[in-house]
């Protein structure tokens, strides 16, 4: 049983850790960070949002709750803190199932981690997570009608914004009707919306993505250290794939742009080129926050194979 319990807390304060490492990495264009504020939201909110999440990350490493009642509380939290803006939504949904994976897996790592941790220091393969990309697909897959709702209630009460889409548009005053009558899953409505969401991506893919990031994140924090890596493995992303929050608010193009500017700036190893394109992004109110999220899950599947910094 104590086994048990440090192995949920582990994973929640990796959940938690991995939402703090990327909001305080500097330079992150157009991302609230360490250095600057928003003018409607600031660092210290963020701060208090991602501490507010802990709770609801130990019940998921847990296995208490399903994905959709889950991210549900997790932006309840906030209100509990006065907090009215919209800050860790999107880190949210790509956590919590990361995190009910993890934690599935515990009863199967019981025993092992001893004998691991003395042989293996830092190896990706160090059995922390042995098989977690299978037990996500299967937290995904089990995802269902009630965890549609509660996802769009947590969408509606974040205040995240709305892309207008055909079918089961949260816009819509009988969305709730509709989903039931469907029978869709959260899962089937994250594949609705693959082509022009990140974050719905991740999960219609097992979050391909995010493992593949995580791996570069490992190799750029070993050469750069962790802010760097991290800001580094950030513009990779988004110059590998325009940011879906910048195109839903402004249009491909623009997001097409911002993507080219990342490409400018990693060809820069001062990262001055970051630090202009982040004063610039902040100046025309783009952020990029979707390729931040996409970070904050990477570094979270980062921090459970054991990154060292």
């Amino acid at each position: 049983m104590r086994g048990s319990l440090e192995r949920s807390d582990r994973v929640a304060q990796c959940a938690v850790l991995a939402m703090l490492f990327e909001l305080s990495s500097s330079p992150k264009p157009g991302n609230v960070d360490r250095c600057h504020d928003f003018s409607d939201i600031r660092f210290h909110h963020f701060l208090t949002s991602a501490v507010s999440a802990y709770p609801v990350f130990r019940k998921a490493a847990s296995s208490e709750g399903s994905p959709g009642s889950l991210i549900l509380e997790g932006v309840a939290a906030w209100g509990d803190w006065n907090l009215r803006s919209n800050t860790h939504f999107g880190s949210l949904v790509l956590l919590i199932p990361l995190v009910l994976a993890a934690g599935r897996m515990a009863g199967h790592e019981q025993g092992q981690e001893t004998k691991q941790d003395e042989s293996q220091e830092n190896g990706p393969d160090d059995g922390v997570d042995n098989g977690l990309e299978e037990e996500l697909a299967r937290v995904l897959r089990s995802t269902t009608v009630q965890d549609a709702i509660d996802f769009y209630r947590a969408f509606d009460l974040a205040g995240a914004r709305v892309v207008q889409v055909d079918d089961f548009s949260l816009k819509d005053p009988d969305w709730e009707r509709k989903l039931i009558e469907g029978n869709q899953s959260l899962l089937e409505l994250m594949r609705l919306s693959l082509g022009h969401d990140i974050v719905a991506r991740e999960w219609a893919t097992d979050f391909e993505r995010s493992f593949q990031l995580a791996g570069r994140l490992r190799e750029m924090v070993s050469i750069y250290g962790l802010n760097d890596g991290v800001v580094r493995t950030f513009l990779e992303a988004l110059a590998e794939v325009p940011d879906s929050l910048i195109s839903a608010k402004f249009g491909k193009e623009r997001a097409v742009e911002v993507s080219r500017m990342a490409i400018d700036a990693l060809l820069d190893s001062t990262l001055n080129k970051a630090r202009e394109m982040d004063c610039e992004l902040n100046n025309r109110d783009m952020n990029p926050g979707s390729t931040a999220d996409l970070i904050a899950a990477s570094l979270f599947i980062s921090l459970l194979r054991r990154l060292r910094f």
